[in-house]
């Protein structure tokens, strides 16, 4: 199913008003300030504060997800649009902790985005197109978490290889343990 686009700034007032109803953000918060939360966010963290980063695209995804209505398509297409060029924004720069090539990778990412949504300005997106930006934004943000459990457990393993007196040969046990230690503070 095809859904026609229109941009959130040219949608009547009553229409953005209508499509922020169906997605869960509250009334007194407008359109302009919900299109730009995501990109806000990763802009601040420079993409280095996982949790913030991760919710930013989960919200994107959900409101890509339960868009239902040409308003409510742009608002969400319009969103998570700004969401990936301030995510693209932040991979050209070098205070930006992630490895080359998942800024590679990412950046590849951001102009599928870019160049899906630019499609949609020509009148319709389909709904499996909106269904896969939102997958994107959800595997991205799982590869973000589980890249900082791992980071948890490395730096939990090496606290005890430490505590006991740095034996060789341990290393497998001790990730054991720190995995084990990590996966249940995660869960409790």
């Amino acid at each position: 199913m095809a859904t026609k686009r229109k941009t959130a700034a040219s949608a009547p007032a009553a229409s953005v008003a209508e499509a922020l109803a169906n997605t869960g953000v509250p009334e007194k918060v407008s359109a302009e300030a919900v299109i730009e939360t995501g990109a806000d966010v990763v802009l601040r963290t420079n993409f280095a504060v996982v949790e913030q980063d991760s919710i930013a695209l989960l919200h994107a995804a959900s409101l890509l997800l339960e868009a239902d209505g040409p308003e409510n398509v742009s608002v969400a297409l319009d969103h998570n649009l700004k969401l990936w060029i301030a995510i693209k924004t932040v991979l050209n720069n070098d205070a930006c902790p992630l490895e080359p090539d998942v800024k590679a990778n990412l950046r590849n990412l951001a102009q599928y985005v870019v160049s899906t949504t630019m499609e949609a300005t020509e009148g319709t997106i389909e709904e499996r197109r909106l269904v896969s930006l939102a997958r994107i934004n959800m595997s991205i943000s799982e590869g973000l978490l589980r890249g900082q459990q791992n980071k948890l457990i490395q730096e939990r393993a090496y606290e005890i290889w430490e505590a006991e007196g740095r034996p060789e040969g341990q290393e497998q046990a001790h990730w054991l343990r720190a995995e084990a230690e990590i996966t249940g503070l995660l869960k409790g």
